[in-house]
């Protein structure tokens, strides 16, 4: 660069020199003719004055011969009178330009060819009058290398100052590139330590105040982008730890399917290293089905579990929807270890089911023994209150279990109602309701049944799932309220709709309805009965059916269960 900036000053500098010398021969030139031209003016007013008559003339002799100078002497009709160089031919000269610039009163010097010289001439012609009043025109000439030669005696003190000019520049330069390379490379020396996340200032000098100015907004601006980048590396350095420490794998594509991050779990999940970051996705998982799944999916959002080196994952696939970051990072996959979870929630499952099956054969015994004595006679008031309380507590404990077992069965899929049947939503609805009928006649409820559509699905399965819904309508409702069901068919499939007039839900307990056993009142839900495994049974019911659960509830006014089965 420092050789560029030379040769980009040494030739504006000899430019201007040269230019500078072509001025100077040319303002030479100029000035030695100007010079001639008024010597030639003065030499001839001072002959025009010695003339006074035609004698007179013979007092040109001394020049007569020369080579150099030349006098002549014409009338007003062009025709020589006198003629210092003795060689020439005498022929009229009234349409010379000198003699007729004399004649119009505007004397002036001519430069052209002389024939009888053979070389350029300068001529110089002016009208003069005699003292006997004859008129006459006076022209003096000089040979243009006169000229030319006062500037050949110039020319060696002006190539001499070339010379010196060229020199000069070429130090200056020298000196001058040196300088500005010198401040470039610094600058870009500064530039290049940010990279190695150091700031090195430019060193300044205000001897040159617009240069100081220049470089103090530099060695500023790097200093801003130094304290920026030390603070987001601080935290990426911070944000890296963190991901890194995740227990979950977490993996970012771009719209190439390229890795844009992995944290470490992701890379100990499947067994990659940093040098695949960068890399198709390929390169780390390299379970065809689970790349595939991913790959399907990376235009939506999407979750999808599956199995990999005896581990079972959840993978939860999020779009990027930010158009600022959209071309860098297309989706972000969050990868989660649910083998242990799995595990424990099929021991629970097991020991849900086992336990359930274990205390049915206890309970049922009791529930037979407890009639027997109820059917008895001679058993006194106070023991047979007491024994029909042991009945109906059996009674309950006993559909408590039964629902354990049935969602047991459900949960593991081992439900003996597999056969998928064409049914009546509408006549199940009629069935539930008259099989609830006397619980219904007690707390005096309207009942209605609103439209009619089929569905395939297991019969005994939908049975439980209405018999659970119109049952908790009937259970938490007021008394003289109503229930409706209405079913309907839409666009995205079939409606079962179950709405009640009963006391309602408050807002903070509807995320929680569908765990196992969980009682918005327990007071009120032991007052009434139930077993608090109703709407788990309708959720498990949804899954295996592949329907839609919704539960809407306003507090006082009434509760709404939505269930779309679709198409």
């Amino acid at each position: 660069m420092r050789r560029k900036i030379f040769y980009r000053f040494f030739a504006v500098t000899l430019i201007s020199v040269l230019l500078m010398f072509a001025f100077g021969v040319v303002a030479v030139n100029l000035n030695t003719k100007n010079v001639v031209s008024q010597r030639l003016r003065e030499e001839a007013e001072l002959a025009s004055i010695l003339l006074n008559d035609e004698s007179d003339f013979a007092s040109f002799e001394m020049y007569e011969g020369s080579r150099e100078f030349r006098i002549t002497i014409f009338d007003l009709d062009g025709n020589v009178l006198y003629e210092s160089d003795t060689t020439a031919e005498l022929e009229n000269h009234k349409d010379r330009q000198e003699i007729r610039n004399a004649l119009e009163g505007n004397p002036n010097t001519v430069e052209r060819y002389s024939e009888t010289f053979k070389c350029e001439m300068t001529y110089y012609a002016t009208k003069t009058m005699l003292s006997d009043g004859s008129e006459i025109i006076l022209r003096l000439a000089v040979r243009s290398s006169q000229i030319t030669s006062y500037i050949t005696a110039l020319l060696p003190l002006l190539v001499v100052v070339l010379i010196v000019s060229v020199v000069i520049s070429s130090v200056f330069s020298g000196v001058m590139s040196k300088g500005v390379s010198a401040k470039v490379t610094e600058i870009g020396t500064s530039l290049k330590s940010l990279n190695g996340g150091r700031y090195s200032p430019i060193k300044t000098d205000m001897s040159e105040p617009e240069l100081f100015a220049v470089l103090n907004e530099i060695n500023e601006l790097n200093a801003n982008i130094h304290n920026h980048m030390r603070i987001a590396d601080g935290e990426r350095v911070k944000l890296n730890t963190v991901l890194d420490n995740v227990s979950q794998s977490i993996i970012a594509l771009d719209k190439n399917k390229r890795i844009v991050f992995a944290n470490k779990s992701a890379l100990n999940t499947f067994g990659g290293t940093h040098r695949d970051v960068g890399r198709d996705l390929v390169f780390l998982i390299d379970d065809l089905e689970i790349r595939e799944e991913i790959t399907k999916h990376l235009s939506q959002d999407h979750a999808f579990t599956c199995n990999y080196n005896d581990k079972e994952l959840s993978v939860v696939i999020s779009k990027v929807t930010d158009v600022a970051i959209s071309d860098d990072i297309s989706a972000i996959l969050i990868i989660t270890d649910i083998t242990k979870e799995k595990l424990i929630e099929r021991q629970k499952s097991d020991f849900f089911a086992n336990s359930s099956h274990e205390l049915k054969t206890p309970i049922t015994v009791l529930q037979g023994l407890s009639e027997v004595l109820l059917s008895k006679e001679g058993i006194d008031e106070g023991s047979k209150k007491q024994i029909a309380r042991i009945h109906k507590e059996s009674l309950r404990l006993g559909s408590l279990i039964s629902d354990m077992l049935m969602l047991s069965r459900i949960e593991s899929g081992d439900t003996p109602e597999k056969t998928l049947t064409e049914i009546s939503l509408d006549a199940i609805s009629r069935d539930v309701i008259g099989e609830l009928s006397e619980e219904i006649k007690k707390k005096n409820i309207s009942t209605y049944i609103v439209g009619s559509a089929n569905i395939v699905a297991s019969q005994d399965m939908i049975y439980e799932l209405i018999e659970n819904l119109v049952s908790n309508a009937v259970k938490y409702n007021k008394d003289g309220g109503s229930i409706t069901v209405s079913i309907t068919e839409t666009f995205s499939g079939v409606c079962l709709r179950v709405n009640d007039t009963g006391i309602g839900i408050e807002k903070e307990h509807l995320p929680r309805l569908c765990e196992r056993f969980y009682r918005v009142d327990k007071s009120h839900s032991k007052r009434i009965g139930g077993t608090g495994l109703g709407l788990a049974i309708v959720k498990h019911i949804c899954a295996v059916c592949g329907a839609e659960l919704a539960i809407e509830s306003e507090f006082g006014i009434g509760t709404t269960v939505t269930v779309v089965f679709g198409k």
